[in-house]
């Protein structure tokens, strides 16, 4: 029996930790919304994203504009499509940052980052052990095995919502979607690196 099968008796954090031993791949789209205090909506995102362990994705968002974020598990880089402009920055700089390298990592790596307790339901409260995270709390819910919602506080009276849905696990996936070369004629940041020319 799958530990998300009905009838199988586990807690979040033991669902967590299959996730991590058993889902290599993961796909699917994502909504985000950032609201302030008082409830009312600061900011709100869509997309689709891939994942493939370890440290590396491909987040595209599409509305309200086109930013693509790919990681191949050395570097980070972000593509702002309008903007015309790639940065690129070593992996090792941003693994404070981001459901995206949360999700892609693996789970001793959060034991070690993060006190994690069981909040019942399914949720599961993530608290950084140090100040090397862009947000003061997390809490992560689980769905049929998978994380489904990430809720992030980042301390400045703001709390940011991801949702995801349209999960498949373990889909093949082409190593080369986690492999980004800039554009001809956009402006590239960071590393050292100038745009590529077509190929």
């Amino acid at each position: 029996m799958l530990p998300w099968e009905p009838g199988a008796a586990i807690d979040a954090i033991q669902a967590l930790q299959q996730y991590y031993d058993s889902v290599h791949t993961l796909t699917g789209r994502f909504v985000q919304e950032t609201r302030a205090e008082d409830g009312s909506r600061i900011d709100a995102s869509s997309g689709a994203f891939a994942l493939a362990r370890p440290n590396r994705f491909d987040w595209l968002y599409e509305k309200p504009y086109r930013q693509r974020i790919v990681a191949d598990g050395k570097r980070l880089w972000v593509y702002d499509v309008e903007l015309r402009q790639a940065t690129a920055r070593s992996l090792d700089e941003v693994l404070g940052v981001g459901p995206a390298l949360l999700l892609s990592g693996r789970f001793s790596d959060l034991q070690r980052s993060f006190e994690l307790k069981d909040l019942g339901a399914g949720w599961i409260r993530l608290r950084p052990k140090t100040g090397q995270w862009d947000f003061q709390r997390l809490r992560l819910h689980m769905a049929q095995g998978v994380p489904d919602v990430i809720e992030l506080d980042n301390g400045l009276d703001q709390k940011t919502r991801l949702g995801l849905r349209d999960l498949q696990r373990n889909p093949r996936l082409d190593p080369q979607r986690f492999q980004f070369t800039p554009p001809e004629g956009v402006d590239v940041l960071g590393l050292g690196l100038k745009a590529a020319t077509p190929r």
